[in-house]
């Protein structure tokens, strides 16, 4: 039997936040392509100068220099990347065990109030819903191709919801090309 309401409070760790993040990110968005394909390109032509030593004078320097800024950019990029999830975990002050969010979904769509202020409140027609993502320990309500909530699974236990229901609840409103479950 389907459900008619299912009510999330959503507590947010840093584990849960990093995990969203590098999925929302790298692999949703793919955002470790670009920095792959520079590396690629710049260790190509450093692997060229090193095979060119013995025939080009300099070849051996502008080698390193190119391998040294293949895997250095690239580098930079992700180091930059997960030190920015640890500056906004802190930000968000994701250490306290605190509700971040309240998800209820009904047959009228999802209703999100904001824990930290009670005029917060968002309405979204089951229409508006862009995707659903399950992914181990949590599943990712996106709203937008750039909003999403996040429905982690012991949330849902501590509310007595199964992930059956709430896979249930997103069949019953979500056409299947929505739905990315594991």
């Amino acid at each position: 039997m389907q459900p008619h309401a299912i009510t999330i409070a959503s507590k947010i760790d840093p584990k849960t936040f990093y995990r969203f993040a590098i999925f929302d990110t790298l692999k949703l968005r793919r955002r470790w392509l670009s920095p792959a394909i520079f590396a690629g390109i710049f260790l190509s032509c450093a692997i060229i100068c090193f095979f060119m030593v013995k025939r080009t004078e300099g070849a051996a320097v502008l080698g390193t220099v190119l391998l040294a800024v293949g895997l250095g950019v690239p580098t930079v990029y992700f180091g930059t990347f997960f030190h920015s999830l640890k500056l906004q975990s802190k930000t968000l002050k994701l250490n306290k065990a605190a509700v971040a969010y309240t998800v209820t979904m009904d047959e009228n769509g999802v209703h999100v109030t904001s824990d930290r202020s009670a005029k917060d409140h968002a309405d979204f027609t089951w229409k508006q819903i862009f995707g659903v993502y399950e992914q181990p320990g949590c599943v990712y309500l996106y709203v937008s191709p750039r909003q999403a909530f996040l429905l982690p699974q012991t949330s849902l236990e501590h509310m007595g919801t199964t992930p059956e229901e709430l896979r249930a609840m997103f069949t019953a409103h979500l056409p299947a090309e929505k739905l990315h479950f594991t």
